[in-house]
């Protein structure tokens, strides 16, 4: 790749680049001080919240916050029952008394954030602020050691906070988890309820630091827009003035010729781009961490290797997430979010970038209505997943049940990134939590209370469908089947009577699997369910919608989009069990004669049967 510093001017002259580069550029006086670019400085805000006497007039409330939302965290709800915290009382306890210290010198040299004490309440709070920086090896360790020293023989509580912009999880375990998301939703909630009651120069400041928080935190759809548009047509200027101040980029294959031709360049040249880069810094960072975000453009290649549509995944690009399709049919069972959340589904997985470099998948249970969250969990733990108690409390929102990482050595290395993502999702664990997650449904549907033993297979077996299983199937109803394929993912078949309709409705009007207008399908899920699927291929647009309106006249429901002259597929009859074990080539065939026997499929081909002429 040349990078020509033509390409500067082109950039110069980049409409998107200017509109987010105006966007970046709005007035903020802290922005001016420099404040989001410092650590330091963002604990210094933290202090000055935290202390009740000082001059917001906000008193305790701050803290009181602060305490809720790390006692009401999923990730520290084991803290809690180790401790045998009583959070209630804490919560409600005064805290006017609490001295706040900045930069505290342990007796190894090393300085502690912020340190927080109630003689009152007999509470020492420790806050290491990780902003963009990570852990030192020891520093946490060190920190309540110290902490430890002075305050535990007096009978102190200690309490020892990671606050980090990213829900990065500390490497001690003693510690409690938080992030700049909590700290965001506590000013904004306070800014929104009690605007009356705060100064107006107070009111100010906080909506200054709200809006630098928000621009690291909150992803906005129209900059991430703007960004990509800049890189894809700009990638050389970007990537010229992004790696002026970056030398670590140096290590990283991919960034050679860019070097080369870098260090080529003469010096008075060299400090023109430099200078440009300085002056618009957070735009250019910006859009090189969207537009290169290697996270995200392999998280997508991975929707689209599994076929997901577009609904059921979320390309963040820090928390790239996703369901599995057919888990919107278990809102029937599990009910649906009591507000919004992730991709609006009570289940959700995600991928994230970890803070030691590592990749990792988590799978979570959402703010479900608590009638149906309790019997879920429930379902879940009779399945083998393991759920804290603190979980089944009413008012409990989010609960893990799975998380699982992989190292990856080239973060630049859009292709090993993919390897982890597909590493994590069909892991023997991952298929288990899913396999778990897909049976506890099922004992809901069917009210089911008993135990089912759990087996793992090797991703070898995986993916295959026992090919006896579907020539048994195909064997028995040999006088309704017109032909069948078998691969180990699909087993797909057609009708005879299928062959008839096409005398009237046409063939598809482009290549399609077995190449008729309706098709049914085996396959099996990632989590160890076979489905059947009967879908309506991509016909002649008018005699597409002709079909759609008659069977709809004759009771099967059709989405009003599956009916525009656009729309190529439509799915009639749909439906999925858990397999058992997939060793077993009689439990699959004889799961495979029940889904095709199932009373809603047999009348859509009844329906089918009368619109043949």
């Amino acid at each position: 790749m040349t990078y020509s510093l033509d390409s500067i001017a082109h950039l110069d002259h980049s409409k998107a680049f200017a509109q987010l580069n105006s966007k970046f550029n709005s007035f903020n006086p802290l922005k001016v001080l420099r404040i989001e670019q410092f650590e330091i400085r963002h604990s210094n805000v933290l202090a000055w919240l935290l202390d009740p006497s000082e001059n917001h007039n906000l008193g305790d409330f701050f803290v009181k916050k602060v305490l809720s939302r790390i006692f009401t965290r999923a990730e520290n709800e084991e803290r809690i029952l180790d401790e045998s915290i009583d959070y209630v009382n804490y919560h409600f306890a005064s805290y006017s008394d609490l001295e706040v210290l900045r930069e505290v010198r342990t007796t190894t040299g090393r300085y502690i954030d912020l340190v927080a004490k109630s003689d009152d309440q007999k509470t020492v709070f420790i806050i290491e602020n990780k902003f963009h920086a990570g852990e030192s090896e020891g520093q946490l360790e060190d920190y309540i050691s110290y902490i430890s020293t002075l305050y535990e023989e007096k009978g102190y509580t200690i309490i020892p906070i990671f606050l980090t912009l990213n829900n990065v999880a500390p490497s001690n375990e003693k510690y409690w988890v938080l992030d700049y998301s909590d700290l965001l939703d506590i000013i904004q909630v306070q800014l929104t309820l009690n605007r009356e009651s705060i100064a107006d120069r107070v009111y100010d400041f906080l909506t200054y630091y709200v809006s630098i928080i928000k621009e690291e935190l909150v992803e906005d759809n129209e900059a991430i827009g703007l960004a990509l548009n800049v890189y894809k047509t700009n990638q050389h200027a970007i990537d010229l003035l992004y790696a002026t101040h970056h030398d670590e980029l140096r290590k990283h294959h991919r960034y050679n010729e860019l070097f080369r031709q870098l260090d080529s360049i003469e010096d008075e040249t060299r400090a023109a781009l430099k200078r440009i880069y300085v002056k618009q810094k957070q735009t250019i960072d910006y859009v090189y961490r969207i537009g290169s975000n290697v996270l995200r453009q392999a998280f997508l290649t991975f929707a689209n290797n599994e076929d997901f549509p577009e609904e059921a995944y979320q390309a963040d690009s820090r928390l790239p997430s996703f369901i599995l399709p057919d888990w919107v049919e278990f809102k029937e069972v599990i009910g649906e979010p009591t507000f919004s959340y992730w991709l609006g589904h009570g289940l959700v997985v995600w991928y994230e970038r970890t803070w030691d470099e590592r990749l990792k998948l988590t799978i979570e249970v959402g703010p479900l209505p608590f009638e149906k969250r309790l019997p879920f969990l429930h379902a879940l733990e009779q399945h083998g997943i393991r759920i804290r108690p603190t979980a089944k409390m009413e008012g409990k929102k989010f609960t893990r049940i799975h998380s699982q990482t992989v190292e990856i050595a080239d973060w630049v290395n859009k292709e090993q990134v993919l390897r982890g993502i597909d590493e994590l999702y069909h892991s023997d664990e991952t298929r288990r939590i899913l396999k778990s997650i897909a049976l506890a449904v099922e004992s809901l549907l069917l009210d089911v209370q008993e135990t089912v033993e759990l087996k793992r297979e090797s991703n070898i077996e995986s993916s295959l469908i026992p090919s006896q299983a579907f020539n048994q199937f195909v064997e028995h109803y040999n006088d309704q089947i017109l032909k069948y394929r078998y691969t180990s993912r699909h087993c797909t078949f057609v009708l005879h009577t299928f062959e008839k309709l096409e005398a009237t409705y046409g063939k598809p009007r482009e290549n399609w699997w077995l190449n008729h207008m309706l098709m049914f399908w085996f396959e099996r899920l990632n989590d160890d369910r076979l489905k059947i699927t009967l879908e309506l291929g991509p016909l002649e647009p008018e005699k597409r919608i002709s079909f759609l309106e008659q069977i709809e006249a004759k009771g099967i429901n059709v989405a009003s989009r599956s009916k525009l002259p656009s729309a190529k597929y439509t799915r009639l009859y749909s439906i999925a069990k858990v397999v058992n074990n997939w060793t077993d080539k009689n439990e699959v065939y004889n799961l495979m004669d029940h889904l095709y026997k199932h009373e809603k499929n047999q009348l859509v081909l009844r329906i089918l049967d009368e619109l043949v002429i």
